[in-house]
């Protein structure tokens, strides 16, 4: 369900790396999974963006305050899209904290935005176009009127209208607006063919530009920077393929396709505007002027009898309908009418002969090449002198491609309609007026909105239907009123319904680029679906992360257990060695040790006997003095003695070791006992007494004692002397390979106590070795874990060490590296401890 998703979605934990992301978050950063799964920001965009993102995730992780934004993208083909990024934080049971991302494409929403905007700014601009044209108005006032328009809804920066002096073969400016407003500058009159107004009525073609800073035309190149011009347009005004005049605008942004559309066919409408006026000019001169006129009018005059017979045509008609005036005089109207419009025609005709006025009227006509022509027509009855109806008089325009340009027109609506109701949110378009001026078939689906209902237009009607499906209508209607009573806010949030659904709403003001507002567009789409997989994620999450954790721990329990297993029974076979050793060799050190007294008294009576031969018989026989010569009998008495004195140091040695193999073991202290620590270091000292000797590659490696004044301790003596053994080793160690290393200090190993807090003993056991690295001291007390070389160690001396002195005894075991070189280890351990917390 979470890959269902359409909206982009990914997580990133504390430290801004991507944990979690469904297809369409892959999809929309042309990633796969692999890629970005455990990475951040920096290993996928440059710093300087990267560092941006950063920030803005680390405020949210910091203050926990959700962010929202409407943003661009644009991907490697340069497409841009509108997105709405949203994020939010979440923590799991342990407090970890992890940042949601949410992205939702609001492309279609943006471009239906700045669709009916536009739509409407055109709108407008058309209304005012027609506006102008069709008024009473001098040409000057009719044209200012247009450039007026096309300033305030094309977004020009000024906008001039020429009208061609076919005489003189230049074009005169009759209308400017914007930033100029004169009409008597340097650009008054434009010779046709001379700069680019007059070549674009010299060449009868349109010319557009969006890059007027390197366009060849465009003279003041340094004027359009300044002044920020980006884009130009020029039409010339044609009608009937006869040059009117041209009209032209600059504009500080450039121009899409709508604008350069709405201005063809302004074009069209100014020529034809323009046309009429100078007809409406003409038929006030005087008759031979009028006559004059009506001969070279490019709009067709002509007149009807009662029986609907042509009695005049001027030569327009040659350009328009392709016959000659002589063609045409005499035959019926009716005759150059298509089938289809013949009853309207009729109708027309017959109501102007009834002297009714009809104004502008359109009508369709067959041309002599058989194409159909629309024509704008204004009639009037002839009357004679007696007031009776002679016959009807008038005018026709050619306005074929004005409906042409009407056509295209409409077909652009409609695919701006089709586009609307294409779109996946429900749209809902209402007016100024609190009128439905647009929806599409997605509103009344997803509101259940009945098609007698909607038709009524009514946004009263609406919100009763749509208020009764929510949990708030409150709320709901609060937020309308808000909304409508401020044309400029925007909201985007979410509501409940009964049934348990929740709508994404989001509204915006639909208005022109001058600020016009023409009403309201509401946006509605239901995200159901991904709340409850939003839900289903969190807690997938929660279910792994609580496995993990169980996981974990179970490794631990192992872990502990297995060393727990290797301690006991390396203990026990140490203990049990130890002890048989201590065993073995007591028995006939105390039979030695128990009979040199008896020795030496038997040997001090011996020499006391032989001191009294040699007193009262101080001349032997001779065999007597030879023996007595060959003994050495003189070196004998005295070396007998000493010999007998070595023979009782050696024995005591011998005890000595025993007290401390058995001291060591203590395997008849399995249980806690108090003991003083220093017997324990002391025995220990003594059983790597052979390691701490000097052999052929150093020297003795002195030991320093720095005992303090320490009471007696409350501890598992054996298994507080195996920590001893296990530090001491690994102490004698670093110092043999510092001394490979050529290092020449000389070796040592000190052994420090003291009394701390009055309740705790504290013994450091520190060595003049290389140290420790960094990188490698969080790891000394890992099961398995060992630097030395295979056959030389498993790594669990440290690691049983690390589990007797904070398990069994609830103290603390550290290993620091020394600024001059070594290591350190701390021992910490309480004096008195309670049998059922150690256990």
């Amino acid at each position: 369900m979470f890959n269902t998703i359409s909206d982009a979605i990914c997580v990133k934990n504390r430290q801004h790396q991507f944990i979690l992301l469904n297809d369409a978050y892959c999809h929309l950063m042309k990633c796969n999974r692999e890629q970005l799964i455990g990475k951040s920001d920096y290993d996928l965009l440059p710093t300087a963006l990267a560092d941006i993102l950063w920030e803005q995730d680390e405020l949210i992780f910091t203050q926990g305050i959700d962010s929202e934004h409407e943003e661009q993208l644009t991907d490697d083909d340069g497409v841009i899209r509108w997105v709405v990024t949203k994020k939010c934080l979440f923590e799991d049971e342990n407090h970890n904290r992890f940042l949601l991302t949410t992205i939702h494409d609001i492309t279609a929403r943006k471009q239906a935005e700045a669709a009916l905007a536009e739509k409407a700014s055109l709108a407008a601009f058309r209304v005012e176009i027609n506006s102008a044209i069709t008024q009473s108005y001098n040409l000057q006032t009719t044209l200012k009127c247009c450039t007026d328009a096309m300033v305030k809804h094309l977004k020009a920066a000024f906008a001039r209208i020429w009208t061609l002096n076919a005489a003189e073969n230049v074009l005169e400016l009759q209308a400017s607006s914007g930033i100029y407003t004169h009409i008597d500058g340097d650009h008054s009159r434009v010779p046709v063919g001379m700069f680019k107004i007059g070549l674009i009525a010299e060449e009868r073609q349109p010319y557009l530009t969006n890059e007027v800073l390197t366009d060849p035309r465009v003279g003041n190149k340094s004027w359009a920077k300044e002044q920020g011009i980006v884009a130009f347009a020029g039409y010339p005004l044609i009608l009937d393929g006869n040059l009117i005049g041209v009209m032209a605008m600059f504009s500080y942004q450039a121009l899409p396709e709508s604008i350069i559309e709405a201005l063809n066919l302004a074009a069209s409408e100014v020529a034809l505007g323009i046309k009429r006026i100078q007809i409406k000019q003409a038929l006030k001169e005087s008759e031979s002027k009028h006559r004059h006129l009506v001969e070279n009018s490019q709009d067709i005059i002509w007149s009807l009898d009662v029986q609907g017979n042509w009695t005049f045509v001027n030569p327009a008609v040659k350009s328009i309908y392709g016959y000659q005036p002589e063609e045409m005089i005499g035959r019926h109207y009716s005759e150059f009418v298509p089938p289809a419009a013949i009853d309207q025609e009729l109708e027309i005709i017959s109501r102007l002969l009834a002297g009714e006025c009809l104004g502008n009227y359109e009508t369709l006509v067959l041309a002599k090449d058989g194409s159909t022509l629309n024509l704008l027509c204004h009639a009037i009855a002839l009357k004679d002198d007696e007031g009776q109806i002679t016959g009807i008089t008038g005018t026709a325009t050619n306005i074929t491609q004005i409906k042409q340009a009407e056509v295209t027109l409409r077909r652009t609506n409609a695919i701006l309609q089709a586009q609307q109701e294409a779109a996946i949110d429900a749209i809902l378009v209402i007016n100024e007026n609190r009128q439905v001026t647009s929806y599409n078939q997605s509103f009344c689906k997803l509101w259940q909105i009945p098609g007698e209902l909607i038709q009524t237009g009514s946004d009263r009607l609406l919100l009763e239907w749509v208020i009764n499906q929510l949990e708030n209508p409150e709320e709901f209607l609060a937020k309308v009123e808000y909304l409508y009573n401020h044309p400029d806010a925007r909201s985007h949030d979410e509501i409940r319904l009964k049934s348990g659904k929740i709508f994404e709403r989001y509204s915006a003001p639909v208005g022109s680029s001058t600020g016009e507002y023409f009403g309201r567009i509401w946006y509605f789409r239901d995200i159901t679906a991904r709340k409850q997989a939003e839900i289903a994620l969190r807690n997938s999450e929660t279910q792994l992360r609580q496995q993990t954790q169980k996981l974990q721990q179970t490794l631990k329990e192992l872990q502990h257990t297995q060393i727990q297993l290797v301690h006991s029974e390396k203990m026990s076979s140490l203990g049990q060695l130890v002890a048989g050793v201590a065993h073995e060799i007591n028995n006939p050190a105390s039979f030695i040790y128990g009979n040199l007294n008896h020795i030496d008294d038997y040997t001090q009576e011996l020499l006391s006997l032989l001191q009294l031969y040699q007193k009262n018989y101080p001349q032997p026989v001779p065999a007597i003095e030879d023996f007595t010569n060959a003994i050495e009998l003189e070196f004998l008495t005295l070396d007998l003695p000493r010999l007998i004195k070595s023979v009782r140091y050696g024995s005591e040695r011998i005890r000595d070791i025993v007290i401390s193999l058995r001291t060591f073991s203590r395997l008849d202290e399995a249980e806690m006992k108090v003991v003083n620590i220093h017997d324990g270091i002391d025995s220990t000292l003594m059983i790597l007494q052979n390691r701490l000797n000097r052999n052929h590659q150093r020297p003795e490696i002195t030991v320093i004692k720095e005992y303090g004044d320490c009471p007696l301790v409350e501890c598992y003596a054996g298994q507080l002397n195996q920590v001893f053994l296990n530090i001491l080793n690994n102490a004698i160690d670093a110092v043999d390979e510092s001394l490979c290393s050529k290092t020449k200090a000389k070796p040592q190993i000190c052994i420090r106590t003291q009394l701390i807090n009055s309740h705790q003993v504290k013994i450091s056991i520190i060595d003049n070795g290389l140290g420790i690295p960094e990188a490698l001291k969080k790891q000394i007390f890992d099961p398995f874990f060992t630097t030395k070389p295979v056959g030389k160690g498993i790594g669990m001396g440290l690691a049983i060490s690390y589990q007797i002195i904070t398990v069994k005894h609830g103290g603390s075991l550290e290993c620091l590296s020394l600024p001059t070189g070594g290591t350190e280890f701390v021992i910490t351990i309480p004096l008195q401890q309670e049998m059922a917390t150690v256990r």
